[in-house]
């Protein structure tokens, strides 16, 4: 059954800024509980997804990010695509999310591999119309980005991304755990037993037990959390930090949403903070008219591409 009240117990450690949220109830799951590794620690990780070339979105994300005190970046995948920034959103993650992040006084992070990205390393067949005009005109953009050497670094950091990542104590996909670039894990989903245990089956992570408590996706751009046990959490703004009350017997898959193109009817962007234990969502508003701008003053990209920015859809 589903149950917005399923999050475990507000911890008041991740957000530098007070949450709006109320406190809830604590795991149900958490017993009986299995043997689980010790804590990792892990420093506070900014999980950003599907930015899509929307360069006003990602400019507020991470400031807020850093404002919060997140000391890593995580990026999900999806940074290109239907947005009329691909550029500078590639600058800016390869800034924060490869080892050029210590210069900013950041750790290192992770950048994945989306299916937007996979389309643009191959071709966009499988995209609706939209999506593959907005593919190929990204392509025509990376490659008159600069002189050859800023254009071969592009494509150079976009062939070595991965579309899932494993850590001691998590593990990180764009799409789902058992199909890391093209699966939906959507909040009907939770419904879907067969499904989410088939998803759970294939969590790992590098640690004694081998078995990653939680995993993080994207792809879907609508947050929420899953629970191995069938709960299911939806948050509906700026929520946290919560423990999240993983166990060797309650793991968690939680989806951060969307930075570039949210699609749960809220426009504002989406991203989560991460510490190791406690996850908090971030709700942010940025200025939509001007991503919709871009991209209707670029004649390639479809209208439609701006207009959803405004709904959330």
């Amino acid at each position: 059954m589903l149950d917005s009240t399923a999050l475990p117990r507000r911890t008041g450690r991740v957000s530098a800024r007070p949450s709006r949220a109320g406190f809830v109830r604590p795991c149900s799951c958490a017993a009986p509980r299995a043997i689980d590794p010790p804590p990792v620690t892990y420093p506070l990780t900014a999980l950003i997804s599907d930015l899509h070339s929307n360069w006003p979105a990602l400019q507020v994300a991470t400031a807020d990010a850093r404002e919060r005190g997140a000391k890593r970046f995580v990026c999900l995948g999806d940074v290109i695509g239907y947005g009329a920034r691909p550029v500078e959103c590639l600058d800016a993650v390869i800034e924060l999310c490869s080892e050029r992040a210590t210069a900013q006084g950041l750790a290192p992070g992770i950048c994945l591999q989306g299916n937007h990205e996979y389309a643009l390393l191959g071709s966009g067949e499988d995209f609706n119309p939209n999506a593959r005009r907005a593919i190929d005109w990204t392509r025509d953009e990376l490659n008159g980005a600069g002189d050859r050497a800023r254009t071969h670094g592009y494509w150079d950091f976009l062939a070595e991304l991965e579309p899932l990542r494993i850590e001691e104590g998590a593990m990180y996909a764009h799409g789902s755990p058992r199909d890391p670039v093209r699966e939906y894990l959507l909040p009907r989903d939770a419904r879907d037993s067969l499904k989410m245990q088939a998803n759970f089956a294939r969590m790992r992570a590098l640690d004694p037990t081998g078995t990653a408590l939680v995993c993080f996706v994207g792809h879907s751009h609508v947050p929420g959390i899953f629970y191995e046990d069938g709960r299911f959490y939806r948050p509906k703004s700026t929520e946290g930090p919560y423990d999240l009350g993983v166990s060797g017997v309650c793991r968690a898959i939680v989806n951060v949403g969307s930075v570039g193109q949210p699609r749960d009817g809220d426009p504002r962007l989406s991203y989560a903070l991460f510490d190791g234990r406690n996850v908090s969502f971030v709700r942010a508003a940025y200025d939509v008219a001007a991503a919709q701008e871009h991209i209707r003053s670029t004649p390639q990209l479809p209208a439609y591409l701006a207009d959803r920015l405004a709904v959330g859809q």
